[in-house]
Order: C-alpha cells, then sequence, then structure tokens
C-alpha cells in the first residue's frame, strides 16, 4: 500500500502539471464577459461579506459540510456509514466500515453542494441559467473560504494520510475540480469535457518525456 501512494504520488505531480498548463491554455482566450462568468463572479462576491459577517465563526455549517462530504464519496466507494456526527463547537466525525484516502480527503477538494448542483443545470429552464450561475457561485465561494480555514497539517484527515501525499494530491485534485468548473461556467459540460480529456493528454506528454529521457 505505501508503495502505491508513492507512485499515486509521483504520478500526480504529472497530472498537476499537464492539468495546470490544460487550464491556463483554455481560460486565456475566454469571453470574460458572457453572462454565465460574470453572474457566477457576481455570486461569488456576494458571498464573501456573507462569510465574514456571519458564518465564519459558525463552524457547524462547515462542519457538517466537511462530513457530509465523508459520508457521500463514502457511499460512492460502497462503503457502510457506522455514524454520522457534527456538534457546533467540538467538530465532527463520520464513522464507515472501510476507507481509503479519496474518502480521507475529499472535503480539502471537493465542493460538494457545487458538485450537487451540476446535474441540475440539465433539467432547469435556460430563464433560469443566470440565477443558477449566481447560486452556483455563491456555494464555490463558501467552499473556498471554508476549506482555507479548516485546512491544517495538525488535521487528522492530513496526518492520516500525509502530510506529503496530501499536499501533492491536493494540488492536483484543486487544479482537476476547480479547472473543470471554471470550464463549465465558461462554456457547458462540453468544454469541462474537454478539460479533463486534454489535462490528461498533457499529462500523457509529460510522463513520456520523462520515460525517454531516463532512458
Amino acid at each position: 500500500m505505501k508503495i502505491l501512494k508513492i507512485l499515486i504520488a509521483v504520478l500526480t505531480v504529472f497530472l498537476s502539471i499537464g492539468f495546470g498548463i490544460t487550464l491556463a491554455e483554455m481560460i486565456l482566450p475566454f469571453d470574460y464577459n458572457q453572462p454565465s462568468i460574470r453572474y457566477f463572479l457576481a455570486g461569488f462576491g456576494v458571498f464573501i461579506p456573507f462569510w465574514f459577517i456571519w458564518l465564519k465563526n459558525k463552524h457547524f455549517y462547515s462542519t457538517f459540510e466537511h462530513e457530509l462530504t465523508h459520508l457521500l464519496v463514502g457511499l460512492l466507494f460502497f462503503k457502510k456509514p457506522a455514524h454520522f456526527t457534527v456538534t457546533r463547537d467540538s467538530g465532527g466525525e463520520t464513522g464507515l466500515y472501510g476507507g481509503n484516502f479519496l474518502i480521507t480527503l475529499a472535503p480539502y477538494f471537493l465542493p460538494t453542494f457545487a458538485f450537487l448542483m451540476l446535474p441540475v443545470y440539465l433539467i432547469i429552464s435556460p430563464e433560469f441559467h443566470l440565477h443558477y450561475f449566481i447560486l452556483l457561485g455563491f456555494v464555490v465561494s463558501y467552499h473556498v473560504f471554508s476549506t482555507i480555514q479548516e485546512f491544517s497539517y495538525s488535521q487528522p484527515d492530513i496526518i492520516k494520510s500525509g502530510k506529503i501525499f496530501s499536499t501533492l494530491f491536493l494540488v492536483f485534485t484543486n487544479i482537476l475540480v476547480y479547472g473543470f468548473l471554471i470550464m463549465f461556467i465558461g462554456g457547458g459540460f462540453e468544454s469541462g469535457g474537454m478539460f479533463l480529456k486534454e489535462g490528461f493528454l498533457e499529462s500523457a506528454n509529460w510522463l513520456i518525456v520523462l520515460i525517454s529521457n531516463v532512458r
């Protein structure tokens, strides 16, 4: 298992480079005046004073979202829940029968509410799309600020997964997740899918270059 984590950590370096380059190349031609981006940024900005005035010191909500992310990702891996605890001042805990590093680190890269909103885009009427992007910006802003507040190398999740491994893995997964969201906001699911495809190809090219040089 330790060897597997080392291999994954090395691989995430190339994935971070590949997806980082792809994101930079795809984001430059963006038309930043398009309504979806402007409304998303408006929703993102509206949340900021809301965070500092009200939510920053109310840890129950960020703890709930944190533990909910553990729970939902655990269910995706067919891990049976044992318990789910959230307190106002003493943190929380999600118990699962089994686990892995993806479940452990998920709250630090997965904006749960934002991803739960993605399928909604497919079923709502186009006349509500701009309202949708305002709300999406709001919830993404919440995740950004709550994650910044709760992330620490003293966090049990980070210690459990290993500080170096967690750092390398979270750099990649945050580029991946937020890159997809940015592409989705700018061009829908088609652009998001293109980002994923091109990112993997770019990462593979970097890995091939390294292998060729080693030989």
